[in-house]
């Protein structure tokens, strides 16, 4: 990209400046200003190339929102408001506004308004990727002066969406990329380099990462470790997301509740992390944080008129998730690289350790992207394998932790299809994964099999989940079931024993992970204790 200088900026606003499709729309908005409350026209200053038409937009958002009763808006009302604002008013003196705006409610056509608004949009974006040095005249070549070419240009930026525009645009910079292997690293050694440190090493700091709320989890896949991606599956309504939510809540938050303490205590120290969401929007993702934070049902968040005692353990979870650095996005239509556009800024940004992305799926934008890439049209299972990979990726390349995960195949109920199998799109899905689970509801079958290990007392709870732990890359424990009790309301879990696939009850102990600040000269180094 390159740098775009002041008198270029003058040129790009001038050429790129959709003045008749800004003059209907502005008509259009004086006319019905309630067209601004409608979830889909999404219109900002940013969308106007010149100083004044930014000006009157803003004026009409205002007094638009400043009542709901107000049905129009005309050039004598936008000259009151404007009278208040010296400097601004003027500029609307200047370019005579109150000629301008009665000749724009006088021309405007609420059946041309989604036209001149989908142009502002798209010739809007452009202006916006050439002030930032990308380079869009193989779509609207704004430089020309051969009036065909404008036109052309024109015709062909009209027959596009906006979500293709950037498409286009991100599969040519997403091309780059591939082309120079950024992100697939290739590293030589021989294989007794740096031996002679290496026990001492594990011996000092033993591979372990963040612990999971789950310590059985702690126990066979050794915690969180950095470079490590995990696919949790399972049926709708079993608590992928809530899981998620809870391990970033657990590695975040510096204090949560001990319900057998009846107080809150401390959790270590708070470690950044990032949840990506496809379906949940914040006040869900809140309630629920704010359930596992305080052991509050997230029912009686829901219902509330809180008791007392209620309402001030909320009060202390609310204090202690606004301090959290827990980041979040909401996406619901995405690309590879959006996801991964999102995950390398809070990298970059904000520093995360961990990322929860919910979930891997099938999107009209992945699919759309996948085939521009890769000049046909892919299977689902090729796509999200594609996806999966590219997550493992950039959890090797910056060294965080990566968990996600994927709804199951209706038929996965059934014991014999517990494995990759029974991922929804293709086992291919868990081919670069260093985790897999599927997660069950614990039914009376599964009970009749574990009765063997119930009527010994071995536990005073029945289980009313299951891991079923199908991979597990460099790990002695795989092809195992976790039998655990579950409160999705809380998202509190008591593991309570491990099993093989068979139903033998296993020697495999869970295990707490904490971690202290070990001071060094140059920053506090978080190193765990076992």
């Amino acid at each position: 990209m390159t740098e775009v200088n002041s008198a270029t900026t003058d040129n790009v606003m001038k050429a790129l400046n959709p003045t008749r499709a800004v003059y209907s729309v502005i008509g259009s908005l004086c006319k019905n200003p309630h067209l601004l409350r409608d979830s889909e026209i999404i219109i900002t200053e940013k969308d106007f190339a010149h100083e004044f038409h930014q000006i009157v937009f803003s004026s009409i958002y205002n007094i638009a929102y400043s009542n709901y009763e107000v049905t129009k808006i005309d050039e004598i009302d936008l000259d009151n408001y404007l009278a208040s604002f010296p400097q601004h008013y003027k500029i609307w003196e200047k370019n005579d506004g109150l000629s301008y705006i009665r000749k724009s409610i006088a021309h405007a056509n609420e059946n041309t308004f989604k036209s001149s608004y989908d142009r502002l949009k798209k010739i809007s974006l452009l202006r916006h990727y050439v002030l930032n040095g990308i380079d869009v005249t193989d779509l609207y070549d704004w430089k020309s002066t051969d009036l065909k070419v404008r036109n052309d240009g024109m015709k062909k930026i009209d027959s596009m969406t906006v979500n293709e525009i950037i498409d286009h645009y991100t599969i040519k910079l997403t091309k780059i990329k591939d082309e120079f292997n950024i992100g697939q690293e290739t590293k030589s050694f021989m294989a007794g380099d740096d031996l002679d440190t290496l026990l001492d090493e594990l011996d000092e700091d033993p591979e372990y990462g963040n612990p999971f709320t789950n310590k059985f989890y702690n126990t066979i896949f050794r915690g969180k470790r950095k470079t490590k991606l995990m696919l949790r599956s399972a049926g709708t309504g079993t608590g992928k997301t809530r899981q998620a939510l809870a391990d970033m809540c657990n590695a975040s938050c510096d204090e949560i509740f001990d319900i057998d303490q009846n107080k809150y205590v401390s959790n270590g120290p708070s470690i950044p992390t990032l949840f990506i969401s496809t379906e949940l929007v914040k006040r869900e993702v809140q309630t629920i944080m704010l359930a596992f934070i305080s052991g509050v049902d997230e029912d009686v968040i829901k219902d509330g008129k809180y008791s007392e005692v209620v309402l001030r353990r909320l009060k202390k979870a609310i204090e202690i998730l606004k301090r959290a650095p827990i980041f979040c996005e909401y996406v619901n239509d995405f690309s590879i690289s959006d996801i991964e556009t999102i995950i390398e800024r809070h990298i970059i940004e904000n520093n995360i350790q961990e990322c929860a992305f919910d979930y891997i799926q099938m999107t009209p934008k992945l699919s759309r992207t996948m085939a521009s890439a890769f000049g046909n049209h892919l299977r689902e299972d090729q796509i999200l394998h594609q996806f999966s990979s590219s997550l493992k990726i950039l959890a090797e390349k910056y060294d965080i932790f990566i968990a996600s995960s994927t709804q199951l195949n209706r038929g996965s109920k059934d014991i014999e299809n517990r494995d990759p199998s029974a991922l929804r799109g293709g086992q291919a899905t868990a081919d670069k994964v260093d985790f897999g689970i599927l997660t069950f509801r614990a039914g009376a079958s599964d009970h009749h099999n574990l009765k063997h290990i119930l009527q010994t007392g071995f536990t005073n709870k029945k289980p009313n989940y299951s891991h079923w732990v199908y991979k597990n890359r460099g790990g002695k424990y795989s092809n195992v079931i976790i039998w655990t009790y579950m409160n999705l309301g809380t998202m509190r879990e008591e593991p309570l024993f491990v099993t093989d696939y068979d139903f033998n009850l296993l020697d495999v102990h869970p295990m707490d992970i904490e971690y202290a600040i070990e001071a060094t000269e140059d920053s506090a180094e978080e190193v765990p204790v076992f």
